[in-house]
């Protein structure tokens, strides 16, 4: 660009990320509507101030394990950023009977969260699972802790190779929800 026009950086002084915001006018606004980038402002300067987005740190969510077995890092418990309501519609279209066919969306409203828009107030999670993952994110269970929630094995049964690749499907599904809440500040760990 500065090739081009001679000009060294283009400065957008509408400081505003939600269709429909107004522009911001206070550090707060400022902050929120950086939040609401979801990165695509990749840093915020504020006077003195360098504000960086924080990534999710996964690894803190497992913990860390010596090499003798013993339990250098305890393991995080994502928690809710505050209370929550649940909404969930469902859409059949007429003459329509296949329960394949329902349409789930579930909708959830944290007025206590840093994203917390006002105008809309909801935020669509991606499915079900999503929406179990934060209703079950109340700061007392580690990730170890809600995959076992939805992988259940028989202790007297013996484990099977298709086992062991359904539960990294699992943990990678979790993990992906978990990662995606945190970054719209809806659990923190």
């Amino acid at each position: 660009f500065h090739k081009k026009s001679g000009i060294p950086l283009v400065l957008n002084t509408s400081f505003n990320t939600l269709p429909g915001e107004p522009i911001v006018q206070t550090p707060t606004d400022a902050i929120l509507s950086f939040l609401a980038s979801m990165g695509t402002i990749e840093v915020l300067v504020m006077g003195d101030y360098v504000i960086r987005r924080k990534q999710a740190d996964i690894q803190s969510l497992l913990g860390a394990i010596s090499k003798g077995g013993d339990i250098r890092v305890e393991p995080l418990c994502p928690k809710r950023t505050g209370a929550v309501s649940f909404e969930t519609s469902y859409e059949l279209e007429e003459g329509e009977t296949e329960p394949d066919n329902i349409t789930s969306t579930t909708k959830v409203r944290m007025p206590d969260r840093p994203m917390h828009h006002d105008k809309t107030g909801w935020f669509e999670l991606v499915d079900e699972l999503e929406a179990e993952i934060l209703g079950i994110c109340d700061g007392t269970l580690t990730l170890n802790d809600i995959i076992a929630q939805y992988s259940a094995v028989d202790k007297d049964k013996e484990v099977k190779s298709e086992d062991v690749e359904e539960t990294k499907v699992l943990l990678q599904n979790i993990v992906a929800r978990l990662v995606r809440l945190h970054e719209h500040t809806l659990v923190s760990w």
